[in-house]
């Protein structure tokens, strides 16, 4: 009678231990797949850190918990590559977000992320060193008084439709300031232009016809008209139609010349 009941005890207890056992098993399962979706969830709002840390606490619960792994490791890597990114570091932020493009059996949501990413640094890749040299020589153009010529170079840049994103900053803000440049002299010679030039800027405007400040209007009354018929014939010998120039236009070319201590052969090369 003795063995039986310490049989049955021994059994019991048995049973209690397997049920503890398997109900831990089941709430760590739970567990794991509730941090996993709590994960998903958090990509998706593109909340990275949360959802590394979501990931890592279900690890603790099935360390061999394989999607899990795969998604930390996605996560992981993809982070790296926004702080490269952050960094101007776009190369080694371009490979990371190949590695997590190419991760077999990743969630498909980093994979399309990582592989527009990777996608869109292959391209500032490209452009960029276009950009830098497109505005290196803009500069050295208008330096030579050749500032429409630069200006066409500044447009490369400027009409760039993604030129707004921050991968280009740098070179954005040094090709605007150069096309402001180039654009308040050629407004002061009387050329038209579109942008770049602030309408309360006096000194952009003291040579615009309709609005000559009273000590330009002066020095302009001084020039004679055989400066203005040789100042013709100049812009006809570097292929500027002078027709296309009012007598108080070619006035403000002379003057212009006048001011930067230059030809006014040197001034038209702006106009072809």
């Amino acid at each position: 009678m003795r063995k039986r009941t310490w049989f049955m005890i021994t059994l019991i207890i048995a049973v209690i231990f397997i049920g503890y056992g398997y109900t831990k098993h089941v709430e760590n399962m739970q567990y794991y797949q509730e941090s996993l979706n709590q994960a998903e969830s958090a990509i998706n709002n593109q909340a990275y850190q949360t959802a590394q840390i979501d990931l890592e606490n279900a690890l603790k619960k099935k360390k061999n918990g394989q999607t899990a792994q795969i998604y930390l490791k996605q996560v992981k890597l993809y982070r790296q590559g926004m702080k490269d990114v952050d960094k101007k570091k776009l190369q080694a932020a371009q490979k990371k977000f190949q590695q997590v493009a190419e991760q077999q059996n990743g969630m498909q949501l980093l994979v399309s992320r990582a592989s527009a990413k990777q996608a869109e640094l292959q391209e500032v890749l490209r452009e960029l060193p276009l950009f830098e040299h497109a505005y290196d020589r803009a500069k050295i153009l208008s330096t030579n008084y050749e500032y429409t010529a630069s200006n066409t170079k500044l447009a490369v840049i400027l009409g760039y439709g993604s030129i707004n994103k921050p991968y280009y900053q740098n070179v954005y803000e040094k090709a605007k300031k150069l096309q402001t440049y180039n654009n308040r002299i050629l407004t002061k010679l009387g050329y038209h232009v579109d942008s770049g030039v602030s309408a309360t800027d006096s000194s952009a405007t003291d040579f615009l016809p309709g609005s000559t400040s009273t000590a330009a209007a002066s020095n302009l009354k001084k020039i004679t008209t055989k400066q203005v018929k040789q100042a013709r014939q100049d812009l006809i010998k570097e292929g500027v139609d002078p027709n296309l120039f009012s007598d108080l236009q070619i006035k403000q070319v002379i003057q212009e010349a006048d001011n930067q201590g230059v030809s006014v052969r040197q001034i038209a090369r702006e106009f072809k």
